[in-house]
């Protein structure tokens, strides 16, 4: 099943090392994992406003990984 990576973390480089960890297993459990966007998603604290929302500065950047990834799922998925 195709797959992708998202690391979030309240540090500033966004879980990298945890990002890098899980693709490789997903790499040796033969999941085609998607390469680009990568998303290191750092400052955890600060994607949200006081309302609880996602912000209008993140919005952008995950909904572009979420569409990237839905493409990848298209050109990846079972036959």
């Amino acid at each position: 099943k195709p797959a992708a990576v998202a690391s979030v973390s309240p540090g500033a480089i966004g879980g990298f090392g945890a990002n890098h960890n899980v693709r490789q297993t997903l790499v040796f459990l033969d999941m085609p994992c998607m390469q680009m966007p990568e998303a290191y998603i750092g400052g955890a604290a600060n994607l949200f406003d006081d309302n609880g929302k996602l912000s209008e500065k993140t919005r952008p950047f995950l909904q572009g990984f979420i569409d990237k990834f839905a493409s990848w799922v298209k050109l990846n998925r079972a036959v």
